[in-house]
């Protein structure tokens, strides 16, 4: 089930917890609380369709819990989503122990709960903006148009070039790059516009993991961002984009380039 959700801690008393927990249940979800000390393994026939692991601090328990889920969320046969929540250091520590793919998104503590029913209710590749909960059974793609996938942390943003591109493509959004590499698996896409600087991954780090994937190594990327200092763009060239924007290219300008992009013509910003 999309909306039955697993939610492991190290404190199951805890008032944090206590609150998600509740602010989840408002939502709409069926929640399960279990201790981070329970073998994963166990979720192997359940029907939750989503995982959140809250850390606080970086445990044994933590540890072997991860390297279970490992193998739960890796089953194909079942759609399962896994969250992460933790300080910089517990999601540095967990990645260390979990295939980075596997990892649907991850919030720093403190987390916002608006952001978590926001990134919870990505299910099929669509983003809810607003305060509500905004659960889709499917999305509709026209098959006539091209895919554009946008990853940027920056929520605005997205609302804004979502705006600008819905009218001539069929826009994916993802706030992470965790976010962006788990609608791959369920989505196609003719092109990324992709920030640099986001939290835990960076664009480059996305990149980098696009390019060491058979599947995913000849997805265009065109960063769009806001960094103009010199060494950083010849860094993002090095590693071989399709191309270079920035920000604060006017709206017109940017969905003009798009639009050269597709018909084969040459950006402002091109990797040679």
């Amino acid at each position: 089930m999309k909306n039955k959700v697993a939610f492991i801690c190290d404190e199951m008393n805890h008032f944090l917890v206590r609150s998600m927990v509740s602010e989840l249940r408002e939502a709409g979800y069926s929640v399960d609380v279990y201790p981070i000390n329970i073998n994963a393994y166990s979720f192997s026939s359940s029907d939750h369709g989503v995982f959140i692991v809250y850390m606080d601090g970086f445990s044994t328990d933590s540890e072997k819990l991860l390297a279970s889920l490992d193998i739960v969320m890796g089953d194909k046969k079942k759609e399962r989503r896994l969250y992460l929540i933790g300080s910089d250091e517990d999601l540095k520590k967990a990645y260390s122990h979990i295939e980075l793919t596997l990892v649907t998104h991850a919030f720093k503590r403190p987390v916002n709960m608006e952001s978590v029913l926001k990134e919870l209710s990505i299910i099929n590749p669509s983003y809810s903006y607003d305060g509500s909960l905004k659960i889709p059974g499917s999305i509709t793609v026209n098959i006539s148009r091209k895919s554009i996938l946008i990853v940027d942390d920056d929520d605005v943003y997205l609302r804004n070039i979502e705006t600008w591109f819905s009218d001539d493509y069929n826009v994916y959004t993802a706030a992470s790059v965790t976010s962006a590499l788990s609608l791959l698996k369920r989505v196609r896409t003719d092109l990324i516009l992709l920030d640099y600087e986001m939290p835990l991954l960076s664009g480059l780090d996305f990149l980098r993991i696009l390019r060491s994937e058979p599947a995913t190594e000849k997805i265009p990327i065109i960063f769009l961002t806001a960094k103009d200092d010199k060494e950083i763009i010849l860094e993002i060239l090095k590693e071989g984009p399709t191309g270079y924007l920035l920000k604060s290219t006017a709206p017109i300008l940017l969905k003009h380039n798009i639009k050269n992009f597709f018909d084969g013509k040459e950006l402002w910003w091109k990797s040679e």
